[in-house]
């Protein structure tokens, strides 16, 4: 239902094309709007500076694309997209590209162009066949509060953030700068009334409170405030707090760092207690021939102390392979958390942040050039809107997420399910295979559509509960009336399509009965007829016996 959203989104566009055809600059802009929807989601990674972007869309990707450096330089917006083959592209403010030679993807290369000033480059491209950006475009931005930022303005900023369709936010803690731009970005929203494309990583999550072991469960702590601040509410769909170097060493730990990581691992307890006492003794300690100074600092600025620490007390605690090193690792970065969280709040709902895009370009545009003729347009706008279920599920999914809305357990898996948190098709929606008939579907979902009846009436529910029912129910009526519609062809395809097999056995079985049937008809005709010939014969000397007996005793009488 997503791409029904989507399609009217894209013809409204179109309409708004045509409308503005005789004004270049505008038509040009939209079209290039229009040209979007057909390109992966994109996603722009924001956040303060030194907030770890840069390690943090690397740990995404699975790879080293973006250049990690202890003091951020980076000046201009970078997109990292999908390409069949390494290609970076340099775009100039005056509007002409240049296409950098390179046979593999550079990140020295990279690191020197995100310097330049940003008079002097507007973006850059840079195209890579890595799998984890087949299904979305990573934009990075120079730092909020940065002197780029400053330098361009706000302007250029929401520039930046209208061209992306969904925007991970990066910060250690929320901060009042990281608020007003949370704020700005809400601004740009279509939906205005709640967003439904922000989400927010507290990055840095090992250094929460006093560090160590309890950082991570800290930084939860500290997450699930944030979820529940009703400011940031207003700004973000969730909270989740992330260690991106752990992530980004996980998803890119190499043969010789497990190796150096094992020896490290068979140390004695007290050599490595010893070992782990400071960053400088980790690295400068002699005796260790089997993982040298280099190495260790290697490690140190790859995993981080916290990341070594976790990686030897799973090495120590019986995990030997690398696949199950990594996934642990993944799991306790966070990273694997903020990958599920992207997925279905971003990647699964894609259409329906497409649709937003294309509506905001047409609000923008329609807004800020007026003329004779365009309220029919705006009128088109804002039926739109108002009929936007799917950002309506966004929001709720998310209030679900981060624990502002709560369920009974069963009624809670339900509520997401159907709300398309495990896919938006009829069919996953309502827990049924895809090879389910539309007939079976809308019956399913007539009866969901009574189970949540009944919780509207429910009077332990508060407000925001109540509203969440009214989605609920929404969604299930609109599942009713998709399935309705497409029941009728689907019957009657049934009829004749559906088990052949079994179809095939019954015509047979029916044809053989009907044979039988006319068989034993025709047989017993046959033996009556026989029946009858036999008896024929015998019958006639019998009653020309009876004839002149009865004549006979007439005579008799009459004499």
């Amino acid at each position: 239902m997503s791409a029904e959203l989507l399609e009217r989104a894209r013809a409204l566009l179109i309409r708004t094309m045509t409308f503005y055809r005789d004004d270049p600059r505008t038509s040009t802009w939209l079209r290039g709007r229009l040209e979007r929807l057909g390109q992966p989601l994109r996603i722009a990674v924001s956040g303060r500076v030194k907030s770890g972007k840069s390690t943090l869309i690397n740990a995404l990707v699975g790879t080293e694309l973006a250049p990690t450096d202890a003091e951020e330089r980076t000046q201009v917006t970078t997109f990292f997209q999908y390409g069949p083959e390494p290609k970076i592209l340099v775009h100039t403010p005056h509007g002409t590209v240049q296409n950098i030679p390179v046979t593999t993807v550079d990140i020295g290369t990279i690191r020197d162009l995100q310097r330049w000033r940003p008079d002097e480059v507007a973006r850059l491209v840079v195209e890579s066949p890595t799998p984890g950006l087949r299904s979305s475009t990573l934009i990075e931005t120079p730092g909020v509060a940065s002197a780029a930022v400053q330098e361009t303005g706000r302007s250029a900023l929401a520039q930046i953030l209208s061209e992306a369709d969904a925007v991970l936010y990066l910060t250690r803690y929320p901060r009042q700068t990281d608020l007003q731009f949370l704020q700005s970005v809400n601004e740009l929203q279509t939906a205005r009334s709640a967003p439904i494309n922000t989400v927010v990583a507290l990055s840095r999550a090992d250094e929460t409170g006093s560090g160590g072991p309890e950082a991570l469960q800290a930084a939860e702590q500290l997450a699930e405030r944030y979820r529940n601040d009703p400011t940031l509410q207003s700004f973000t769909q969730h909270v989740i707090p992330v260690i991106g170097l752990l992530g980004q060493a996980a998803a890119t730990m190499t043969d010789e760092e497990l190796t150096a990581l094992g020896h490290l691992a068979r140390l004695s307890q007290n050599d490595l207690d010893a070992l782990l006492l400071s960053a400088d003794r980790f690295v400068n300690s002699t005796g260790l021939e089997s993982v040298p100074n280099a190495t260790r600092q290697r490690l140190l600025e790859r995993f981080g102390q916290f990341g070594i620490e976790r990686a030897l007390t799973l090495l120590r605690g019986g995990v030997t392979e690398p696949g199950q090193l990594r996934a642990a690792l993944l799991e306790e970065s966070g990273l694997n958390a903020l990958h599920e969280t992207v997925h279905q709040q971003f990647v699964v709902r894609q259409d329906a942040l497409r649709a937003r895009s294309a509506l905001l370009a047409v609000d923008m545009v329609l807004r800020a050039n007026p003329r004779p003729g365009v309220q029919q347009l705006l009128g088109e706008f804002e039926r739109l809107l108002a009929n936007a279920h799917e950002w309506n599920e966004l929001r709720l999914l998310s209030a679900m997420d981060s624990g502002q809305i709560r369920f009974p357990r069963p009624l809670q898996a339900e509520a997401k399910r159907l709300l398309g948190a495990f896919g938006t098709a009829p069919h996953a929606r309502l827990g049924r295979d895809e090879t389910t008939l539309a007939v079976d579907l809308a019956d399913e979902a007539a009866a969901a559509l009574s189970r949540w009846r009944e919780q509207s009436v429910n009077p332990l529910h508060d407000r925001p509960h109540r509203q969440a029912v009214r989605t609920i129910l929404r969604s299930c009526e609109r599942l009713i009336v998709h399935q309705v519609h497409n029941s009728q062809p689907q019957q009657a395809h049934a009829q004749h399509a559906r088990t052949p097999v079994a179809q095939h056995d019954q015509a047979h079985a029916q044809h053989d009965q009907a044979q039988r049937e006319r068989a034993h008809t025709q047989h017993t005709h046959a033996r009556h007829a026989e029946t009858q010939q036999v008896r024929a014969p015998a019958a006639q000397p019998q009653h020309a016996q009876a004839q002149q007996a009865q004549h006979s005793r007439r005579g008799a009488h009459s004499r």
